[in-house]
This record gives C-alpha cells, sequence and structure tokens, in this order.
C-alpha cells in the first residue's frame, strides 16, 4: 500500500517541476494565453498545462509499460496531439487539420493497437448493442468528438482540469473492482491533473 502511494507522490512532485520549467520554456517562445472575455487572468499566461501532463504520463509510461497494450503507440499518439495541440495555440492552424490528424490517430488506434467499440452495451436494456462493422465509424467519431470536447471547455481557468479530475476519477472508481491491467493509467491521471489544477488555482491568486 505504501508504494503506490509514495510513486503517486512522486508523481505530484515530477508534475510540479515539469509544469514550472514548461512555464519558463513557454514564455521564452511565445506560448502565452492571451486574456479574453471568458479568462479570469489580466496578463498573458504561459499554455504549459497540457504539455507538463503529458510528460508526466509520458515518463509514468516509459517506467510501467507493462501495464499498457500498446504502449509505444499510446507515446505516439499522446506526443502527435500535444504537438498539434501546441501549434494551434501558436500559430491558429486550420481546424480542418486538427481533425484529420485526430481521425488518422483513431484509425491508427483501431489498426496497430486493435482498439475499438464493438459494442454500446445494454444502453436501451434491451440487451446488448453490437455495432459490427460500424464500430469502426462510430470509434472515429468518438475519439474526435471526446478530444475536441475537452478542448472546448478549455477557456474558463482551471476547468478543464476540474472536469478531467472527475471524468478520469471517475474512470478509476469503476475500474477498480474489476482488477484490470488497465485501471493504473486512470488511478495516477487525477493525481497529476490535481497538481496541475492546483497551480493554476495559485497562479490566479497570485495575480
Amino acid at each position: 500500500m505504501l508504494i503506490p502511494f509514495i510513486e503517486l507522490a512522486f508523481l505530484c512532485f515530477f508534475a510540479f517541476c515539469s509544469l514550472f520549467v514548461i512555464r519558463k520554456v513557454a514564455k521564452t517562445i511565445g506560448l502565452v494565453d492571451v486574456p479574453s472575455g471568458r479568462k479570469q487572468h489580466t496578463d498573458n499566461v504561459p499554455l504549459a498545462g497540457g504539455i507538463a501532463t503529458s510528460i508526466t504520463l509520458l515518463y509514468f509510461v516509459f517506467n510501467n509499460a507493462f501495464l499498457l497494450h500498446s504502449p509505444m503507440l499510446y507515446t505516439a499518439c499522446i506526443i502527435t496531439l500535444v504537438t498539434i495541440g501546441a501549434l494551434d495555440d501558436k500559430f491558429d492552424i486550420s481546424y480542418k487539420i486538427r481533425l484529420f490528424v485526430q481521425a488518422v490517430l483513431s484509425i491508427a488506434m483501431m489498426w496497430l493497437g486493435g482498439l475499438e467499440l464493438s459494442s454500446l452495451g445494454n444502453l436501451f436494456g434491451t440487451g446488448q448493442i453490437e455495432l459490427g462493422i460500424a464500430g469502426y465509424i462510430v470509434t472515429v467519431f468518438a475519439v474526435v468528438a471526446a478530444i475536441n470536447a475537452f478542448n472546448m471547455v478549455d477557456g474558463i481557468d482551471g476547468l478543464l482540469g476540474g472536469l478531467s479530475i472527475v471524468t478520469f476519477g471517475g474512470l478509476a472508481i469503476l475500474l477498480l473492482p474489476r482488477k484490470t491491467h488497465e485501471h493504473p493509467r486512470h488511478e495516477r491521471l487525477p493525481s497529476t491533473v490535481a497538481k496541475y489544477s492546483w497551480s493554476i488555482a495559485h497562479i490566479i491568486r497570485l495575480r
């Protein structure tokens, strides 16, 4: 019981250090969030949270690759998404490019990783709803929709971090009783995002 706690504590510390370093780099290269009507801050804030969180996740993946079905594919997808996100924040690239990349990654996830939505479960209480070949199309739309749903709420300070904690914390609770090899990812993610959210709140208070 002590070892997982130490690991979680170190991940929080690693996330904080990553955020501190990336903030400095973001300021240097001009990767900052300009205040607008939806933002609480009055100064340009470095767009470092997503990058720092991703670095922490990748650190965890490299040290616990056995927990993932396709760790290299997962790593490649994370790096690609974060890179596209950073480029969009800096240069405001076309939404068509972003949607294309997201769709390609979802296809790679199915083709190389063998991960797709094959069933909607007992959604209406009438039995399992099997998707069959339509599962590939549903998977693409689900992945793209999930990515952009989180991206669309990334405008109010701390909102995305709070929603992420609720989402991944809920997944951790649901998957924990199943004793599957997949749930450790979700157990660590809320603690990582929590440190990021706390840092945002601290920055806002200082300003």
